[in-house]
């Protein structure tokens, strides 16, 4: 019966040597508190307040040709994200606010993987003024507005 004791009190010392030993690697990973409101360098927040996420690439007019039988023209506007402000990979989408119309689109990537999208119009004007309101859309949150400009050229 002593030997059983002495086992006891062996584990018992081993759980108290490994209870403070816990105790004090948890003590050494507090943090300090987050403050929310320094927090502006997600380009997926509203209150981003970096770098110009979107940038114009080019316009032109596209013919389509549906069932061989309907052909028509529309505006392509093409634009990119600048995914090197991203904090990290992120799948992502981009809302489009035709401000002309006040249409609204989601669009994804074209081709996928390319961080190139494009919007198309199929009620336009050569030498009107085009401007686009992008939003990053990620989880239905939208991130900053950004506005971009272009006249279609013949």
């Amino acid at each position: 019966m002593v030997r059983g004791n002495e086992h006891t009190d062996t584990m018992r010392y081993l759980i108290i040597i490994l209870g403070l030993g816990a105790s004090l690697f948890l003590a050494g990973c507090r943090k300090d508190p987050i403050d929310l409101s320094e927090l502006h360098d997600n380009p997926f927040d509203p209150d981003f307040d970096g770098p110009a996420m979107f940038s114009f690439d080019t316009t032109y007019i596209e013919t389509v040709v549906a069932d061989t039988i309907i052909t028509y023209q529309r505006q392509v506007v093409q634009f990119h994200v600048h995914d090197e402000h991203f904090l990290s990979a992120a799948s992502y989408y981009v809302q489009v606010t035709d401000l002309s119309n006040g249409e609204q689109v989601i669009l994804g990537q074209y081709p996928v993987g390319s961080h190139v999208f494009r919007y198309r119009k199929t009620d336009f004007a050569v030498g009107q003024e085009l401007c686009l309101q992008l939003r990053l859309s990620n989880d239905l949150s939208y991130g900053r507005p950004e506005t971009i400009c272009c006249t279609l050229v013949e």
